[in-house]
């Protein structure tokens, strides 16, 4: 333990045993009374009144030494020395007795003296066990002394008594040593509580010096008794706090002013009552905390604890503004919205009128910011919300979603004044703003969702309002758009098609068909376009018009065309030499790091020479980051793979692209070689392709060729290849064996070694290029 709490115990063992001193001196008197009783009329009777001298010299030193002591400013360290010597010599006194008297005392004398000094043990034992070293120096040589002189007898009872005695003495020391653990856990039971005592009430002293709070007390009636002040100077702000005034009048009507009223009334505890005080000046806020008092059994008022929360209250309200505004617009925020939705949807529809919510979506906000930079941005929400405001009306609920969306809840006459309204919305967000002397046009799309009986759920009018506005932004912004149910349908649609696409990406339920391409002039076969098939459980061969596009938009279009890589390459086994691949990729998957990894692997594992794949892209593969996607373009073109510019025509910029970028091949789309019979235009964009093609060394292949006309025309304004239903439809490989003899294979490929590792070698040439730039 501590010094200190060591310095304490020895205090309480001095201050114990000092109590204790009298006490014994007059029983170690008794006793040598009863000794010389016993022993008077044996021949030790002299030796025995030796001996009372003895005692009674011992004893008046030692009330002698103690009084010096307690007079004295003696260490208790050496005070507790001086009583543990007392102790010894009176033990060596008691344990002499025995010898004095043994060799004459009959066994009636020996068995008195024995109980005598068994007595004696225990109560100078228990006495003494606070200071076991103490206990123990009376204790022993009592104990000693009568065994040794027992045992000295050669009586057989008298040494079977010497046994007992050692036994007592050891029994009697266990005692001493718990009886003295016990003491020294109570003793620091005693001071850790005296010292958290002492923690509290510093604690207390502090709360009490620099509390705010105040006591108030009423009498039965609810008039204040009594204000006892935290602190002398203290003084309220307002005039009203005084006693005789009634505590409820102190506070604003309200709902909490009622609740006070009542638990007085009722004569019920309340807590943290938030009550707004009637001042004529600042509001103020009090936080009022109070209890029943009774004596006797007899209601006499209520006690209890005011503060003043002013401040925390406007930080609580300030909290809560910013919880549920837009801390930009000043408009309610998403969470606002949500609640005013719930509320509205809980009110019956009015007859006659139409309630909607709208949700409206800017539709050039990213230029602005990216343009004029994001404080302008800024400004433009503000003008938003501004037009906002101004085109509802007061009843009307307006709040900024998030970012550059919005949100209303509108209710309008069911005679078409709803769409009147939404017409002059769109309008007047067409309107251009003025941003920092700058002109800025940034119109809205809006997605509109009537309310109705059946829906009960405020998640589905927000989904379908979005569906709303996304088929708004896909048939043309700055317009509206009304849910309907086909929207719905086809967005259920397209979950589940999602759905089941990741499912046969995982179960390998995609097929590659492949379409021949043959020379225009000899109609011989020279390629073969690889087209992909989803062979669906339950809707049969489904084409890629039908998913596609919901692969690119979920991401699964990267793992799509990865696999069809890898099966072309496999399936380009089976053909003769010369007959070339072709495989489409689609914008995302240009960018994939796994492109160039997984062709390199496809033809290596499969023994194909690279200049047999060509690769098609359409020119929106080129509308992104152009930089890399020409780099890109490049790494392939320089393992030997031969690229196609597919659709040649229908996007942007296609002449600006050819000068770029060295294709092998442009593909004439469809749209152009159907019309050629019927439309002049469509005969002159024929021959000007085939020409620019012509002149800039690469070959064209005409696409979706149906008729003879078609192939004739083509074939004499100089186009290289056809593909389309007049050759062939798209069918497995197998299917068209009557055109091309295929090649029997087997099963595992052995590979050329030169060419994997010249494959290799090229792509970790093309990996670390890529990397250095």
């Amino acid at each position: 333990m501590s010094e200190q709490y060591a310095h304490d115990l020895k205090l309480k063992q001095l201050s114990f045993v000092r109590q204790l001193t009298t006490i014994m001196f007059l029983t170690s008197i008794m006793n040598v009374a009863i000794v010389l009783f016993c022993f008077r009329n044996t021949s030790a009777f002299q030796n025995v009144l030796i001996w009372a001298t003895v005692v009674g010299v011992t004893n008046v030193i030692g009330v002698a030494r103690k009084k010096y002591l307690d007079r004295s400013n003696v260490s208790a360290s050496k005070a507790l020395r001086f009583y543990v010597r007392l102790s010894l010599s009176h033990g060596l006194i008691w344990g002499i007795v025995p010898f004095l008297v043994a060799h004459t005392a009959n066994s009636q004398g020996l068995m008195v003296l024995g109980i005598q000094l068994a007595g004696i043990m225990f109560a100078g034992s228990f006495l003494q066990s606070r200071i076991p070293a103490s206990a123990c120096a009376f204790l022993v040589p009592i104990g000693l002394g009568f065994a040794i002189s027992m045992m000295l007898t050669g009586d057989p009872q008298n040494q079977f008594a010497a046994v007992l005695c050692f036994v007592y003495v050891g029994v009697l020391m266990l005692a001493v040593r718990w009886s003295h653990e016990q003491f020294i856990e109570q003793h620091l039971s005693a001071a850790a509580v005296k010292e958290q005592s002492q923690v509290i009430s510093l604690l207390l002293r502090d709360f009490e010096e620099s509390t705010s709070d105040w006591l108030w007390q009423t009498n039965t009636y609810g008039v204040l008794m009594d204000i006892p002040l935290a602190a002398e100077g203290v003084e309220h702000e307002n005039n009203n706090v005084m006693i005789g005034n009634n505590l409820v009048s102190l506070f604003h009507p309200d709902e909490s002013a009622w609740v006070l009223e009542t638990s007085l009334m009722r004569k019920e505890s309340f807590r943290d009552l938030v009550l707004k005080v009637e001042n004529e000046g600042d509001d103020r806020w009090w936080s009022l905390t109070g209890k029943p008092i009774y004596e006797d059994g007899a209601f006499k008022g209520f006690r209890g604890v005011a503060k003043d929360i002013t401040q925390s209250k406007e930080i609580e309200d300030r909290i809560a503004y910013m919880a549920h505004y837009d801390g930009l617009t000043g408009l309610p925020n998403r969470v606002s919205m949500q609640e005013q939705l719930e509320k509205v949807m809980r009110k019956p529809l009015t007859p006659q009128m139409s309630r909607a919510l709208v949700w409206l979506d800017l539709d050039n906000f990213k230029w602005v910011n990216d343009t004029l930079g994001h404080p302008a941005g800024d400004e433009l929400l503000q003008h938003v919300a501004a037009r906002l405001q101004e085109v509802c009306d007061e009843r009307d609920v307006v709040a900024r979603i998030s970012g550059d969306e919005f949100a209303l809840i509108v209710e309008r006459p069911a005679d078409g004044q709803l769409e009147v309204f939404l017409d002059k919305l769109t309008d007047y967000l067409s309107e251009p703003y003025d941003l920092w002397g700058s002109t800025a046009n940034c119109s809205a799309s809006v997605g509109v969702r009537l309310f109705d009986e059946e829906t009960t759920d405020s998640r589905i009018l927000l989904k379908h309002a979005d569906l709303a506005l996304y088929q708004a932004k896909k048939v043309g912004k700055a317009n509206w758009c009304m849910f309907t149910q086909e929207l719905d349908d086809r967005a259920r649609a397209r979950l589940q098609v999602e759905s089941d696409l990741h499912h046969a990406v995982n179960e390998n339920e995609f097929k590659v068909y492949f379409q021949p391409q043959v020379n225009a002039h000899t109609h011989e076969i020279v390629g073969c376009e690889t087209l992909v098939r989803w062979q669906h459980p339950t809707r049969g061969l489904v084409y890629p018009g039908e998913f596609i596009e919901h692969a690119e938009d979920n991401g699964l279009i990267t793992r799509i065309g990865d696999w069809v890589l890898r099966a072309a390459m496999s399936e380009a086994r089976k053909l003769p030499e010369h007959i070339r691949v072709s495989v489409n990729i689609s914008p995302v998957q240009i960018h994939s790091a796994n492109l160039i990894p997984t062709i390199v692997h496809a033809i290596a594992a499969n023994n194909i020479d690279p200049t047999r794949l060509e690769l098609e892209i359409t020119e929106n593969v080129l509308m992104s980051d152009t930089e890399f996607t020409l780099q890109r373009l490049h790494q392939l073109k320089d393992l030997g793979i031969r690229i196609a510019l597919d659709d040649f025509g229908t996007g942007y910029s296609s002449l600006s692209y050819l000068r770029r970028f060295p294709f092998d091949r442009i593909k004439i789309d469809k749209s152009f070689v159907r019309d050629i019979e019927t439309r002049s235009d469509s005969r002159s964009i024929a021959v000007a392709t085939l020409s620019l093609a012509k002149s800039l060394g690469m070959r064209c292949t005409a696409e979706g060729v149906e008729t003879r006309y078609q192939a004739d025309f083509l074939r004499d304004c100089g186009c290289d290849e056809l593909q389309g239903f007049f050759i062939s439809r798209a069918q497995p490989l197998e299917k068209l064996q009557h055109m091309i003899e295929l090649k029997k294979v087997k099963e595992k490929v052995t590979l050329i070694q030169d060419q994997r590792d010249f494959m290799y070698r090229r792509a970790s040439d093309m990996r670390a290029a890529e990397r250095a730039s």
